[in-house]
């Protein structure tokens, strides 16, 4: 069985809670635990997701539907085993950012697109999809 739903409105995530990503995140996978914090200050909605092995280890996460990206997510059957994810409706769907320099020596923000983290709220329960095809698109360019 698989599960393929278009993400459109995503479920509430309440502050402070504790979500289990049971193979880690690609280049993270030793941190496995998380707490979940938002900040919603009418701006802009950010959430942290902070290792609770090592706090130190934190990401930031945002809602891709406030800038108007919506995302069709095809989890196949591990994926959904992973997450336990039987309710599309259940499932959340979030973007990492990350710093990068810039010409000069600024620094921008930007979102890994194509690595969203779809998390099913009710389990607590997370995983990172990776767009494999995307990867390999972008390693055949720098060729």
């Amino acid at each position: 069985m698989s599960m393929e739903s278009r993400v459109t409105q995503q479920p509430a995530i309440q502050s402070e809670k504790i979500f289990t990503f049971p193979k880690g995140i690609p280049g993270f996978e030793e941190y496995t635990t998380f707490r979940i914090f938002h900040k919603d200050d009418g701006k802009i909605s950010a959430y942290w997701l902070e290792s609770c092995q090592t706090p130190t280890i934190t990401f930031t996460l945002v809602d891709p539907t406030a800038f108007d990206l919506n995302y069709d997510i095809y989890l196949d059957d591990s994926e959904q085993e992973i997450i336990k994810a039987d309710n599309p409706f259940d499932i959340g769907v979030f973007l990492m950012l990350k710093k990068e320099k810039l010409a000069g020596s600024s620094e921008g923000i930007s979102a890994n697109v194509g690595g969203p983290l779809v998390i099913n709220v009710l389990e607590q329960l997370g995983l990172q999809k990776v767009n494999k095809r995307r990867i390999a698109e972008v390693s055949n360019q720098d060729n």
